[in-house]
């Protein structure tokens, strides 16, 4: 903690806004590619357009989306074991 002020203004001085998301954005696809493979990449992309159209076309706020999916991985595991 000792330096993160100097970290974090060089960050927000030296690189550029698309080189910031675009090192997030691999950092997802890496993580979704080594954790489920090609389906899992092809799961992020899914959750990650549906939410995305949610939240464009019918103005769906984002953080209620969030709980959902926070909701689904607890309870859907639970459903199927029901069934």
């Amino acid at each position: 903690m000792n330096y993160a002020h100097h970290a974090a203004s060089f960050v927000a001085r030296r690189l550029s806004h698309e080189a910031i998301i675009a090192t997030f954005a691999g950092l997802i696809v890496v993580i979704s590619v080594w954790e489920g493979q090609w389906l899992g990449l092809a799961v992020i992309l899914t959750v990650g357009l549906f939410g995305g159209m949610l939240s464009r076309m019918f103005a769906f706020n984002t953080g209620v989306q969030f709980m959902g999916y926070y909701v689904a991985v607890l309870s859907v595991p639970a459903i199927v074991k029901l069934l």
